[in-house]
């Protein structure tokens, strides 16, 4: 490296603060500082280290050996007690005192076993050492420049002044570094407020069909959801049955930008294997017995938009297969069909099973599981949130009130609500929309008080079988006339009514205990109902 003179350290010091002005981050105007330090000292090689946030560590963040920036390199932050003055880099940054050391591998005077351990890792054995720590404008040590192999200095003062700007440019980095670090964690924030505000604003709005979290759970859930909803990438939910793995779904779907496409959910569980596949992917007329039309599969079907497969731990091991096929190409081969079609469909795939379970009992593949389980999802059952509880059932009343036609909703008496949050919910939300839908209709539709909690408490078996097991009313009430259907509203109470009352012999204080409701509200509705033995 060709030496400078006097008079053309001035323009390089000139030149570098030019340099070091226009630089934003740390790395870049670290190597900046060691370039041009080695041009001044004619150093072979070179390192500089910035001391952390703890004071406890020299971070080496540039790294020249020869004429070459080293981008990866054997040198590690050194942990160092600073306290110790053998070491001649903690002397240098204990006491801010410029360390020479002109014959490095015959000097005793300081501990260097570190430094030595540093070069043979780097196939070096320099001949000397300049550790010079770098200070800020406030005299603050922030780092440290080493140079090996070195000539003798010629001018220390433009050093010196040269070192005291480095410094300070190290020091607005810094603080640059850390108002951006800041910025971002603002604009975080801002954009998680922003989000929760549109999410409160549109859970008030009437037709909200997503998910409800006032709990920590499952407000947790949905600002991971936020990560990935603009993505085009595969999501797996995990959760108890009944805990919401379809309305998670759907409102993976509804706020992404597939929401205009089609929303296909299918049950891998609901039909045999050779059906599934035929679901799945589709068939060519004439492919097996009864394919007497082409049909399209839900895959096809789905374009576009997303695909939500449930109980996927329940899927045949060979659709599994298959299944891991379109994932990884997003192509499909309808049954019968020799040419593949390209899909762009997201997958969104839940289940209730243990999958790394059922990968060591060989009944799923363990391919197919990394590949959905990219991003998983675990939703919390309801007995781990219950600040949801009484929020979900007032939403359970509205829809069941809107079911029924009534003019006004019930409201859950204190004792209900009690009961509501003493209870367990081993069925999850499924099971609190069952219990709801059924308390209204034991009502008077304006107090819900009455309130059956568990399988055991059932209390009308004989008719119970006439009762769906997914909920009394769902979205696929067929549209009747809302009078005749509060008259069988009506109807139905007063069987339940008359059949507990046969079952304990009209003894009313038992039945009463039994429907859960108290002894005046029953003889009320006796009387309502004009129900005689």
């Amino acid at each position: 490296m060709p030496s400078v003179n006097s008079g053309e350290l001035s323009n390089l010091l000139l030149a570098i603060s030019q340099t070091l002005a226009d630089r934003t981050q740390l790395a870049s105007t670290m190597d900046a500082i060691l370039a041009a330090a080695r041009q001044l000292t004619q150093a072979r090689h070179g390192i500089m280290y910035v001391l952390d946030q703890t004071g406890q560590a020299l971070v080496p963040l540039s790294v020249h050996k020869h004429e070459q920036p080293l981008q990866e390199h054997p040198w590690v932050p050194l942990q160092l007690d600073l306290l110790k003055e053998n070491d001649p880099f903690g002397y240098a940054i204990t006491t801010g005192e410029i360390v020479l050391i002109n014959d490095l591998y015959a000097y005793s005077g300081y501990n260097c076993d570190a430094i030595y351990q540093n070069e043979t890792a780097m196939d070096l054995h320099s001949a000397n050492l300049l550790a010079w720590p770098l200070k800020d404008h406030q005299n603050l040590t922030v780092g440290l420049l080493v140079l090996f192999d070195l000539c003798l200095i010629e001018d220390e003062q433009s050093l010196s002044v040269f070192t005291k700007l480095a410094g300070t440019s190290i020091r607005q980095a810094m603080l640059l570094d850390t108002y951006h670090t800041s910025l971002r964690s603002l604009e975080a924030d801002n954009a998680a407020l922003n989000r929760e505000n549109k999410q409160l604003k549109a859970r008030k709005k009437a037709d909200y069909n997503g998910p409800i979290a006032e709990s920590d759970p499952m407000r947790q859930v949905l600002e991971r959801l936020q990560r990935i909803l603009a993505l085009p990438v595969d999501v797996l939910l995990r959760g108890e049955t009944g805990a919401g793995k379809e309305v998670i779904a759907r409102y993976i779907h509804e706020n992404s930008d597939r929401a205009g496409k089609p929303f296909i959910a299918q049950n891998c569980a609901a039909i045999p294997e050779q059906l599934l596949e035929s679901e799945l992917f589709g068939h060519k007329k004439g492919a097996f017995t009864g394919a007497d039309k082409d049909k399209k599969g839900l895959f096809e079907a789905a374009d576009g938009g997303t695909l939500f497969l449930d109980e996927i731990g329940d899927m045949p091991l060979l659709l599994q297969a298959k299944l891991l096929r379109v994932l990884q190409e997003r192509k499909i081969r309808p049954i019968g069909s020799s040419e593949e079609r390209s899909i762009d469909v997201r997958v969104v795939a839940a289940t209730h099973c243990n999958l790394k379970e059922k990968i060591q009992k060989n009944e799923f593949r363990a391919d197919l599981f990394y590949r959905l389980n990219v991003f998983p999802i675990t939703l919390p059952p309801l007995r781990e949130r219950p600040a949801d509880i009484l929020p979900l059932a007032e939403h359970f009343i509205t829809l069941t009130s809107q079911k029924l036609g009534l003019d006004s909703e019930p409201v859950i008496s204190k004792k209900a609500r009690q009961s509501l949050m003493d209870y367990p919910f081993p069925g999850n939300v499924r099971e609190l929309r069952n219990i709801i839908e059924r308390a209204v209709l034991l009502s008077d539709f304006e107090t819900v008080d009455a309130i059956e909690l568990g399988e055991g408490d059932t209390f009308i078996p004989d008719v119970q079988a006439d009762i769906p097991d997914d909920s009394v009313f769902n979205s696929t009430l067929p549209e009747v006339d809302m009078a005749s259907l509060k008259d069988s509203v009506t109807q139905y109470e007063r069987t339940v009514i008359m059949k507990t009352l046969e079952r304990f012999n009209w003894q009313t204080r038992k039945a009463a205990e039994s429907l859960a409701v108290p002894l005046s509200t029953l003889s009320h509705k006796i009387k309502k109902y004009e129900i005689m033995p």
